[in-house]
């Protein structure tokens, strides 16, 4: 669903939440437009022999979902970043449903900024990102 929300429009503790089961194309389409081949993304065998033991979903494909987000429904179309932090604390898999929820915590009307955290977690409910998001929603 596409939204475009401005400034006025949004209150403190708005929020959406997206959930998504990743799979081999996700990586494969991100490992190929970003040109990151590290094989604890895309080597069954390598990464069989890695801490993990499985194939690591990209932390930055992660992240990714939350800039759709905030891109697409909250603030929506015409929002541009400014600034993204993220902390890892645990690996997604090929294969896990992770839900992602992006929630409005300070708006800076002066600036025309937004300020969201984020957090993504597992199909167990396990937190494997958590992250804050600075943007500039369309205008008036």
């Amino acid at each position: 669903m596409h939204e475009s929300k401005t400034m006025n429009e949004m209150k403190v503790g708005d929020f959406k939440e997206e959930k998504i089961a990743l799979n081999e194309e996700h990586v494969e389409s991100f490992a190929r437009a970003t040109r990151d081949f590290n094989p604890i993304h895309v080597d069954d065998d390598y990464a069989k022999e890695s801490q993990f033991g499985k194939r690591v979903v990209h932390g930055v494909l992660l992240t990714g979902i939350v800039s759709g987000m905030l891109g697409t429904q909250l603030p929506g179309l015409g929002t541009v970043a400014r600034e993204m932090t993220a902390k890892f604390s645990r690996p997604v898999f090929i294969g896990e449903t992770v839900t992602a929820r992006i929630e409005l915590v300070e708006k800076k009307e002066k600036y025309n900024i937004c300020v969201f955290n984020y957090r993504i977690v597992n199909q167990e409910g396990k937190r494997a990102v958590k992250g804050r998001a600075v943007v500039l929603p369309r205008m008036e």
